[in-house]
């Protein structure tokens, strides 16, 4: 081999190695901004998986306080429902009786004031339990069902052991016979009438 050809071939191997450092170096270069990439990613995960967590305990934290507004906000409710039904009672069984035997009234308006101060008073307990503003047919016949539920065990009672003649002259087994149909049609209507708004409601869930 010639002096020339030797030289010609240590050039090309330099050349070689050159290149080879420098394709080495690219990889480097190629890598560190690889790791630096995965690096930034890993942050941003971390970041994100942080605030997931800040977002996850805040939102517990309502659940619980919201949880807890509607429990005592659900304890309040019934307890004042209990102060309404006290109250109703109280009204039905001593003040109504007192007024009516103070001011010497017929016996029959016991009922009738009975009666009204238990629809009313249910109108406005059902319509405070259920939280809805206006009146619906629901409410409305929940007070007429418990006023004349209440009526009729009052009432039930005084003409069975003879303690009001309620109408002169009139079999005390027709009346009860009588008001006791009245109150199986006025239950049987207030269970049928549920019963049919509850399928109507499901057949409207299943269209929907």
């Amino acid at each position: 081999m010639s002096e020339q050809e030797r030289e010609q071939l240590e050039r090309q191997v330099n050349e070689l190695q050159r290149q080879k450092m420098d394709l080495e170096h690219q990889i480097q270069e190629l890598d560190l901004e690889k790791l630096n990439k995965i690096e930034t990613l890993k942050n941003d995960l971390e970041r994100q998986v942080e605030w997931l967590d800040k977002d996850k305990i805040k939102l517990t934290k309502e659940r619980d306080n919201l949880l807890r507004k509607i429990r005592i906000s659900n304890e309040k409710k019934w307890k004042n429902a209990l102060k309404i039904i006290t109250l109703l009672i109280i009204i039905d069984l001593v003040i109504i009786p007192l007024i009516i035997y103070l001011m010497g009234f017929p016996v029959y308006w016991l009922f009738v004031s009975m009666g009204l101060v238990t629809f009313f008073g249910m109108v406005v307990l059902v319509n405070y339990m259920s939280g809805t503003a206006p009146l619906n047919t629901g409410e409305v016949r929940k007070a007429l069902t418990v006023s004349f539920v209440a009526v009729y065990f009052a009432m039930m009672p005084l003409l069975a052991f003879g303690g009001v003649q309620y109408i002169p002259g009139q079999p005390v087994t027709i009346l009860i016979q009588s008001f006791t149909a009245i109150m199986a049609i006025i239950i049987g209507f207030y269970f049928g009438t549920r019963s049919i708004e509850k399928y109507v409601k499901a057949k409207k869930k299943i269209k929907s």
